[in-house]
């Protein structure tokens, strides 16, 4: 047991560590002065083209049915046709076919008396007239001023008679002076009454012409 205390221990010797540390020592030398080159190629690459696969587009929808109106339609008369038929010649040429034959003379009128016809007959007028029941009223008044001076004249007025028998408007055609015409005119208007014209006999507006003297009695 003592003796064991004395003899060097076991383990790692210092010569073999010394050895191992200075190969390593020299191996990572080498390593530095020694450079590794590299060659880097390039690699051409091409182009690639490639087929993608693309969904299927989806089914359109069948279109809605449209309710369809219930109508009938009227039916159309069937067209006659009046086309002339054209026939071939020989040459090949198309002409038209020949025309249809006149048609017969009418038969002539049994023989009897001619129908005359006789224009419708003329309206019946009558003119207007004086009423004898207002013949004494005829004659105006004599103008004292013409009288005064003697003066003597006759005037000539238009009168329109109405279907009453009255007159309804006077104008003076001549006069021997101013005061005789609005004497007579005066007179026509209020006093004078005439039966009325008449057209087949029913009574018509009318016109007449009348002539009234201015005379002195002596």
């Amino acid at each position: 047991m003592y003796a064991d205390r004395h003899a060097p221990p076991e383990g790692i010797k210092p010569g073999s560590l010394i050895v191992a540390i200075g190969i390593n020592a020299g191996l990572i030398g080498a390593l530095l002065f020694v450079t590794p080159v590299f060659e880097v190629k390039e690699r051409n690459r091409g182009l690639t083209i490639e087929n993608v696969p693309i969904d299927p587009l989806p089914e359109p929808l069948p279109p809605e049915a449209k309710p369809v109106a219930n109508t009938r339609s009227a039916a159309l008369p069937e067209r006659v046709d009046v086309t002339m038929p054209v026939l071939p010649t020989r040459h090949g040429d198309f002409v038209l076919p020949p025309p249809l034959p006149p048609l017969p003379p009418l038969p002539p009128l049994p023989p009897g008396e001619a129908v005359r016809i006789d224009p419708p007959p003329a309206p019946v007028t009558v003119e207007a007239r004086l009423d004898p029941q207002y013949a004494r009223d005829l004659q105006p008044a004599y103008p004292p001023g013409e009288r005064r001076a003697e003066h003597e004249g006759r005037v000539t007025v238009r009168v329109t008679i109405g279907v009453d028998g009255r007159v309804t408007a006077a104008e003076c055609i001549s006069a021997a002076s101013d005061a005789f015409c609005r004497a007579t005119r005066a007179q026509a208007l209020a006093k004078w009454r005439f039966q009325p014209a008449t057209r087949d006999g029913v009574p018509v507006e009318a016109t007449k012409e009348m002539t009234v003297r201015f005379e002195l009695q002596s």
